[in-house]
């Protein structure tokens, strides 16, 4: 129960401690937080001493400062304040004075016990209704907050994603208050290995972790927004902090995640700035300072200083032996594992003594779509997307050079993989014939057809099919016509002839009565039964 808190204040102790027994007989809503003898007193224990007040009972006549100034004094800073005045002069202009000043209601003296009950009642459904109001603001403004901050967020997120913007697109600065700004890149330190025993769920659950953990770490009072770059890079962007307070936010943050997390980070953290368009830029460069990780290792904190000595030079530089091992590395994976492992190591032999990231990440990605050129050669097209983000994400979000290495080694070995398993598809006859059959099901299959594509002798590719399958080939042609039939009959409204020529039988009469051999029914009476699709 939350309580009316009220002060009371009169020069006469008399009519003071006669108003506290009145006003703490009307329950325990009502408590008395305050009692003074004059204005000036009751003001500079509100302002100074006491936390809250509700009502304020006071007599006119006072020494020092009187009842109406006090009203007045108060009102400037607590303007929820409940006024109730007693008087003893039965003078309009007085009251007309404390209504006007904010006084909900007086009486004379001598006071009415119960008519100032009553009056009292009254004072408090005003101060629950001011209360319910107040909550109600309250929520609407916490609303508000929270849909500002969330459209914030968004604006920061499309910010991040875009390389460049146009001058005219940079109004959405207006949306955030102005002071200064600091920007810090967080990123997971060797993720590949640990994705690999990571659902997605997992992943989720651990970034909540690390954004409490970054939430309780700031001040309640500090502005700040914070959402992802990738599923193992956030940003977090902080509004007035100084930056001794912001480096040991990064020291805390970096200890306290290696402590309840099974992981390390890495921080990547730049220069306070008060022009936010100028985020842009500062993010490409974090983005470029957290690559140090590859050379430096990880849980580190790494600053944009590091990057005065870089040159920006749209072409970067890599040295011609590590080409030329590149090269190599794709050359021997013909002949197998061990000759791509021996190729590959020569390759890291001649990256480890490089000193920029950037020549490393180039290096790394120009093998990589050496090889995923190789690959699509090899009818691997399909797979492009995926094998092109999980290579570059190797080179961009390894911690360290050695789990680079590590982790190119096991790219490169999936990708034997993939090319034995395809060439293995691709010499099985059976797999190969099956494909055939399966693509001209409509069309005149004959048994020479089928086995030309596979480049063996007919008679012998009847009966290798039947060894390997356990079936001939024209039941297996068969079964897979009428399991196309069974769709059509069940799915559409063709006619039965023309489902009949849709897979390989020219004469109705024929596949009607193959129809039944094989399914017990005839196909009118087959699609009676399994109807599904809807008649106009």
């Amino acid at each position: 129960m939350q309580r009316v808190k009220t002060v009371i204040v009169d020069d006469e102790p008399r009519i003071r401690r006669g108003i506290e027994r009145l006003v703490q007989s009307c329950g325990d809503e009502w408590q008395v937080v305050g009692v003074y003898s004059d204005g000036q007193e009751a003001y500079d224990a509100i302002i100074n001493h006491v936390e809250a007040v509700d009502v304020l009972i006071t007599d006119v006549q006072m020494p020092v400062m009187d009842g109406l100034t006090l009203i007045q004094q108060l009102k400037k800073t607590k303007p929820t304040l409940f006024p109730f005045i007693i008087s003893g002069y039965d003078d309009f202009l007085y009251v007309q004075t404390a209504l006007r000043e904010g006084a909900v209601d007086y009486i004379l003296k001598p006071i009415d016990r119960e008519k100032f009950k009553l009056q009292l009642k009254n004072v408090q459904e005003k101060v629950i209704e001011a209360r319910k109001e107040r909550e109600k603001i309250g929520e609407i403004e916490e609303r508000a907050l929270i849909l500002t901050h969330e459209k914030q967020l968004q604006l920061l997120m499309e910010i991040t994603w875009k390389d460049a913007l146009d001058l005219s697109l940079l109004e959405w600065t207006r949306q955030f208050p102005e002071g200064t700004y600091s920007l810090i890149h967080i990123g997971i330190d060797q993720t590949s290995a640990k994705t690999q025993s990571f659902s997605p769920e997992d992943w989720g659950r651990w970034n909540d972790v690390i954004k409490k953990l970054i939430k309780d770490l700031l001040d309640d009072h500090s502005t700040h927004w914070m959402w992802k770059d990738s599923l193992h890079a956030s940003w977090l962007l902080i509004k007035d902090t100084t930056p001794t307070a912001l480096e040991q936010l990064c020291i805390t943050l970096k200890t306290t995640v290696q402590r309840q997390t099974p992981f390390t980070v890495s921080i990547a953290l730049g220069n306070e700035f008060n022009d936010l368009t100028l985020l842009i830029n500062i993010k490409d460069e974090l983005r470029s300072t957290l690559q140090y990780r590859m050379i430096q290792g990880g849980n580190k904190i790494f600053r944009t200083e590091m990057l005065k000595h870089v040159s920006y030079n749209k072409v970067i530089e890599v040295p011609p032996t590590i080409y030329k091992w590149a090269e190599e590395t794709v050359e021997a994976m013909e002949y197998g594992e061990e000759a791509a492992i021996r190729s590959l190591m020569q390759f890291f032999n001649e990256l480890k003594d490089v000193t920029s990231p950037f020549v490393i990440q180039e290096s790394v990605r120009y093998l990589s779509i050496r090889i995923i050129n190789r690959w699509i050669k090899s009818d691997g097209f399909k797979e492009l997307p995926l094998l092109l983000e999980e290579a570059f994400s190797i080179a961009e979000d390894s911690s360290h050079f050695n789990h680079l290495k590590k982790e190119t080694e096991r790219w490169v070995m999936n990708m034997l993989k993939k090319q034995a398993a395809f060439q293995n598809d691709q010499t099985d006859p059976i797999r190969q014939a099956k494909g055939w059959i399966l693509k001209h099901i409509g069309d005149n299959i004959t048994i020479k057809k089928i086995a030309n594509h596979v480049h063996l002798n007919s008679t012998y590719f009847c009966e290798y099919f039947k060894n390997q399958t356990g079936e001939t080939v024209l039941d297996y042609v068969t079964n897979e016509r009428l399991k196309v039939a069974k769709e059509l009959l069940s799915h559409t409204d063709l006619k039965i002839y023309d489902i009949a020529s849709k897979v390989g039988y020219q004469d109705t009469k024929y596949f009607s009565r193959l129809f039944k051999q094989w399914t017990g029914k005839l196909p009118s009476q087959y699609r009676d039964t399994h109807e599904f699709f809807v008649k106009k």
